[in-house]
């Protein structure tokens, strides 16, 4: 029997590490259903491009779609050509071409999608976070991602969102998508070699205390660094010894000076040695950072579905997280939750575990974890297969391009 062959456009990009995370665990998600529900993974992308090392162990093809993007501008052409000669049939996708002559029976992909295609499109909204932080964004860039939005509910036959938050946004920008919508939580792997050492060898390779809490976020203006700042210079006098360690990377393109004037609050606070970014370290030292750590923080101001929550819950580990609906939803065990606008909760929440959670595993959080992980990773696969389903009886309902002659 042919297996489904489903087609990924790459998310792997150097100024954003949650695209080519969560297209990496989609695809292990998959490889871990039985042989006969797996479907044929292709990857649309040149197979000398760096980005493709971390994914190609789950590739089964690679396609140079080059080629069709440059076909797109004829296209383009072809429709005002046709739309001046009054010629009603309307031309098939170019890009829609190329995958049905590649045998590429599905599209998943994240942003736009335009008319005229005929494969079912899978689009995926990672989040609405113009909507809810407005102040953070370009009347410009609104614009343009709203613009993204109601293409992706005109054109695609389903709509993936990470959560229910997500569900609920999409429903106040566009109810009549909603039969499109289907809510697909990613589940983060954790290898198994992972629990093979104590990590507490990450201290003496970075350098740091024993003690310390861990923040894997990049340094996006939403991601809420200041509130950690802020609660740190709140017990500075009481608890010099509580340390954060930091990870990730330092651009942000809408706030491109944020990360330098944030070191220099650091400085100014007296806080160097209490606030330590380590900079972009391989996965498995940030696997062995969390187990290390008291706990891991999440302080984000607002999210589609957190990877460091993911990830904390797949490995087994306690965490500060601020309580965002989403947060909630996703609901790491052996964690405490606080309100991100308040840094004297943060605050309250850090002397906490310092003062009741030891550095190191929780063996009894990593023991759950590990029973719970290919079940869950299964259902993930699972669930994103039954979209796949989904995407083919709407695009057959809408006829597809075929029923457009």
């Amino acid at each position: 029997m042919k297996k489904i062959s489903i087609g990924f456009n790459n998310l792997v990009n150097p100024e954003w590490t949650a695209g080519g995370n969560y297209l990496k665990n989609l695809f292990i998600a998959l490889r871990s259903l039985p042989d006969s529900e797996q479907p044929e993974i292709v990857l649309l992308n040149q197979k000398s491009s760096k980005s493709y090392d971390m994914l190609a162990p789950y590739v089964d093809r690679v396609l140079d779609p080059k080629l069709v993007r440059a076909a797109g501008f004829l296209h383009k052409k072809f429709d005002l050509i046709r739309k001046s000669l009054g010629v009603q049939k309307k031309a098939e996708h170019p890009y829609s071409l190329f995958l049905r002559q590649n045998r590429v029976d599905c599209l998943f992909l994240k942003g736009i999608i335009g008319p005229g295609f005929n494969v079912p499109v899978i689009s995926w909204i990672a989040d609405f976070q113009c909507l809810h932080l407005p102040e953070m964004f370009s009347p410009d860039e609104i614009k343009q991602r709203c613009s993204i939005y109601s293409r992706v509910t005109d054109y695609a036959d389903s709509v993936v969102l990470s959560s229910k938050s997500a569900w609920q946004d999409l429903e106040r920008f566009d109810p009549t998508s909603m039969e499109k919508a289907r809510i697909l939580s990613f589940v983060a792997h954790v290898p198994k070699d992972t629990y093979d050492s104590d990590p507490a060898w990450v201290c003496e390779h970075y350098h740091l205390p024993r003690h310390f809490f861990y923040l894997p976020n990049q340094f996006f203006k939403h991601k809420n660094h200041l509130a950690v700042l802020e609660a740190l210079t709140l017990i500075k006098a009481q608890y010099p010894q509580i340390t954060v360690v930091c990870t990730g990377l330092t651009a942000d393109f809408r706030n491109p000076l944020f990360f330098e004037k944030f070191q220099e609050m650091v400085a100014e606070r007296g806080l160097t040695n209490q606030f330590i970014h380590l900079g972009v370290v391989p996965q498995e030292h940030v696997y062995q950072l969390m187990r290390q750590a008291q706990a891991v923080l999440q302080p984000s101001l607002f999210e589609g579905w957190s990877t460091s929550i993911e990830e904390a819950k797949s490995l087994g580990k306690g965490m500060i997280v601020s309580n965002l609906p989403v947060h909630c939803e996703q609901n790491p065990p052996g964690s405490i939750f606080f309100n991100p606008n308040k840094p004297e909760e943060l605050a309250a929440c850090l002397v906490k575990f310092f003062q009741e959670k030891a550095p190191g595993p929780d063996y009894e959080l990593e023991a759950q974890a590990q029973k719970e992980l290919l079940p869950r990773t299964q259902k993930f696969g699972q669930i994103f297969m039954d979209i796949v389903k989904s995407a083919h009886s709407n695009g057959s309902q809408r006829g597809l391009f075929r029923r457009l002659y």
